[in-house]
């Protein structure tokens, strides 16, 4: 995908509850109530849709926010990008000028909607879906937002465009090297170590990751160097670990291990293995799972073993 800038950016809040989430799937930007029927007919003449929000008993400033919002969905503009919050995700899409009313029979909760060009999406320029828990809450703030349609602040604007384009800032750029140097060099030493430091790195590992060992550690079980549950969800795993791996290795231990109880996962964890390495199918689902050398090293940042890691390899 192409990078995209917007003129300027809305977000529009999918009804009270989420009751107009089903736009997303119908590929549509759907709003208004019963309230808002009239308009479609008076739109252009805003001063006259302000007066009947206010004959229908609204509050000044409440007919005056109704109002904005209406001109903004009857705004045709193409190069508006328009943003939701729904399923965990940011959605984005940009509008087809006409506004048109919901069929009757069409099941939407909206009474008017907008095509989005294209459909809505949830994924960034590189593809990467745009979990909620990913982006700041200076722009996931606006799910707070107490009416439906609003504009971006500049920086909610500039953020918004960072995660759509997959961009990013000098900083995060600079980190992200520093992260891939981390990474690279970790990886060299994590090689150096002994088998049985190696052994006790991976038992660490495993209880920092939330999993309980509830066999002896190293080599107490034909082919198993240890055996781990998971507390909250009950998942029992066998483990092989080698400090290196060949082919031979891996189909050696796919067999070997794939005989074990079918409730078990079952992994082999390598700091130094040969390219291309791959698990050989199983008459079963269940297959041996690979953990080598990149995956390790990922593993000793993600779980705050760097400093042990260092101190063993001295």
């Amino acid at each position: 995908m192409e990078n995209i800038a917007p003129k300027s950016i809305r977000y529009i809040k999918l009804g009270a509850g989420g009751r107009w989430e089903r736009a997303l799937d119908r590929g549509r930007i759907e709003w208004s109530d019963d309230g808002d029927q009239h308009v479609r007919e008076l739109r252009g003449d805003w001063a006259a849709v302000r007066d009947v929000y206010l004959a229908q008993g609204k509050h000044a400033s409440t007919a005056t926010g109704y109002t904005n919002e209406a001109k903004a969905f009857f705004d045709a503009d193409p190069d508006v990008l328009w943003i939701t919050f729904a399923r965990g995700r940011m959605w984005w899409a940009f509008a087809e000028p006409e506004v048109m009313p919901t069929p009757k029979d069409d099941g939407a909760v909206g009474g008017l909607y907008r095509v989005a060009r294209g459909g809505w999406s949830d994924l960034d320029a590189s593809g990467a879906v745009l979990h909620l828990d990913r982006l700041s809450t200076r722009l996931t703030q606006l799910a707070g937002y107490r009416r439906t349609i609003c504009n971006l602040s500049d920086e909610q604007t500039t953020m918004c465009m960072r995660y759509v384009n997959a961009a990013t800032d000098p900083v995060q750029a600079a980190i992200a090297v520093a992260c891939a140097d981390l990474k690279a060099n970790l990886k060299l030493l994590l090689q150096t170590l002994t088998w049985r430091d190696f052994e006790q790195f991976v038992d660490l590992a495993f209880a920092r990751s939330g999993w309980i060992r509830v066999s002896s550690l190293g080599g107490a079980t034909k082919d198993v160097d240890l055996i781990v549950e998971q507390a909250f969800t009950g998942e029992r795993m066998a483990v092989q670990i080698k400090s290196k791996a060949s082919q031979q290795v891996i189909d050696d231990y796919a067999k070997r291990l794939g005989e074990r109880a079918e409730d078990e996962r079952i992994m082999l964890i390598c700091h130094s293995s040969e390219q291309g390495l791959k698990v050989p199918a199983s008459p079963i689902e269940r297959s041996l799972e690979l953990m080598l050398d990149d995956e390790v090293a990922d593993l000793a940042i993600k779980v705050g073993l760097v400093d042990w890691v260092m101190s063993r390899a001295l």
